[in-house]
């Protein structure tokens, strides 16, 4: 995962970063697209705050966790994991 700033995610006319008040609605989207994570925004060491999305069954192969402050790259991960985050 990368270390830089946060972009705008595909679409999106402006970025949005985990600190800003249209988080809570990124993280109600990504629930409904992605519904075996979970998902938030913490602080994570040096890199400040960051989007978390975490497998809600930890025990289910595939991809488990994702740490970024990118919110394109989050995405990224989480749909090729198989678009709805469950592995195929």
């Amino acid at each position: 995962m990368s270390d830089h700033g946060a972009r705008a995610c595909p679409g999106a006319s402006a970025p949005i970063t985990p600190d800003a008040p249209a988080a809570a609605d990124e993280i109600s989207r990504l629930t409904v697209a992605y519904p075996a994570f979970r998902f938030g925004c913490q602080m994570v060491g040096r890199h400040g705050s960051c989007w978390v999305a975490e497998r809600k069954n930890g025990l289910h192969p595939g991809l488990h966790t994702v740490i970024t402050s990118d919110l394109g790259e989050l995405h990224a991960a989480l749909a090729a994991e198989g678009g709805d985050g469950y592995a195929r």
